[in-house]
């Protein structure tokens, strides 16, 4: 029997997830991590995430660039990612209060060093490959473990050299990935349960609605002060994280 509480609890939580994805296009993941990990722990969490993650990305992924090219592209990327994310997620069965940490620490490091840095780092075409397979590597490893992808993934992407549009599918086809990933790597080392499938692909319902709602939103937004905003949000978060496991 399902857990009505537990149900609007997701509800509002992955409700305000699709919204701030709707209007900045990133985050969900993230902000769903952050309050699902003070409340229910990370193993919980990081199962929930799964099809939000990834079922919401694919509106993003199929425009104008196709597919395979971005795949060539990312290929190296998208390997390691797939092999560390079982390693990571391995790593998650033994070491939860650990990551939970670890969790808090990356929210707040990525907030801070993205409201910090403003100048954009560009990565030369020659050493995509080799910068991608190390990304790749942490990115899963990072994302197995302890369920976001936001950090080193977005941030690879945001710094090759790409038009608009490519960079949204591309970041798009990379999460998508991640998340179908960190499902498999989940289900082969026993964390993610029917049950806890049955919630996370309902998670999807609210998350589609918060979208739309940002999306409709998203002209009346000052999209810096936006930024600004859920930059700081997940630092505070992340250090509530950090205070409640120390």
């Amino acid at each position: 029997m399902f857990d009505l509480d537990l149900i609007l609890f997701v509800s509002v939580i992955f409700l305000f997830g699709g919204f701030v994805k709707g209007i900045s296009g990133i985050g969900l993941p993230a902000i769903s991590l952050a309050f699902l990990t003070m409340f229910m722990g990370i193993k919980v969490a990081v199962a929930l995430v799964v099809m939000p993650g990834l079922l919401t990305n694919f509106w993003q992924a199929f425009g104008k660039i196709k597919i395979i090219k971005i795949i060539y592209r990312m290929w190296p990327l998208l390997l390691f990612l797939f092999l560390f994310s079982f390693l990571g997620a391995q790593i998650l069965v033994d070491h939860s209060k650990f990551l939970t940490l670890v969790l808090g620490i990356l929210l707040s490091t990525y907030g801070m060093f993205s409201i910090l840095v403003r100048k954009k780092i560009v990565i030369p075409k020659k050493y995509e490959k080799i910068i991608g397979v190390f990304a790749g590597a942490l990115g899963g490893f990072l994302g197995g473990s302890t369920g976001t992808f936001i950090f080193p993934l977005a941030l690879y992407v945001y710094s090759l050299k790409m038009s608009q549009q490519e960079f949204l599918q591309s970041i798009a086809l990379v999460l998508i990935s991640a998340s179908f990933f960190l499902g498999f790597a989940l289900t082969g080392n026993k964390l993610w349960t029917w049950e806890l499938f049955a919630y996370s692909t309902y998670a999807v319902i609210p998350s589609f609605i918060g979208m739309y709602i940002g999306r409709k939103l998203q002209n009346k937004f000052d999209e810096k002060v936006f930024k600004k905003v859920f930059l700081s949000m997940l630092i505070i978060i992340g250090l509530l994280i950090i205070n409640k496991e120390i």
